[in-house]
């Protein structure tokens, strides 16, 4: 179901970012269109971090978002989730926990983490639900840190300790 991103995803890479939907309360970068030269040097950038651990989410052979680990903090043992699941005809299955369930796996279990966490708009209703099946938990709020439709949004902040990570992983067909 997940697998490492790399330059061959270019193209699926700049589909999700071009689905205004599915961008909608992502990273605020992804908002204005963006051409494929710069999604090319967005995309070099993130393979190039040594902070960050991208995976492709794929169900039946297709490339329908990624996901992963940003700011990873060996000295903290800690990293922000983050996923886009670009491809919105897959919204509401189950794929993205599933997704998830995957990536915290591999955070507790290989890199050895202490804690993840991620932030999310407070209107974000269905992520924060799939958040919570993950068993992370709301530590607080950013006020007003999210600017989308001409008004300002609060962004939650979640976390999840390895103590409770239930040590599940979903399956999917992949």
């Amino acid at each position: 179901m997940i697998e490492d991103l790399s330059k061959n995803h270019l193209q699926d890479f700049f589909r999700w970012v071009s689905n205004k939907k599915a961008v909608e309360y992502s990273l605020s970068v992804f908002l204005p269109d963006r051409d494929i030269s710069w999604v090319d040097a967005y995309l070099e950038q993130i393979l190039n971090d040594r902070k960050c651990w991208n995976q492709v989410i794929r169900v039946n052979g297709h490339s329908i978002g990624y996901c992963g680990f940003s700011n990873i903090s060996g000295h903290n043992r800690s990293a922000e989730y983050f996923i886009l699941i670009g491809d919105d005809e897959y919204w509401g299955k189950g794929i993205g926990t599933q997704a998830g369930s995957l990536v915290m796996e591999y955070g507790f279990d290989v890199l050895k983490l202490h804690r993840i966490w991620l932030t999310v708009s407070d209107c974000n209703h269905r992520a924060i639900k799939s958040y919570e099946k993950l068993g992370f938990q709301k530590e607080g709020k950013m006020r007003e840190a999210c600017h989308r439709y001409g008004a300002y949004h609060d962004k939650i902040v979640m976390g999840l300790l390895h103590r409770n990570w239930p040590n599940k992983s979903l399956n999917a067909d992949g």
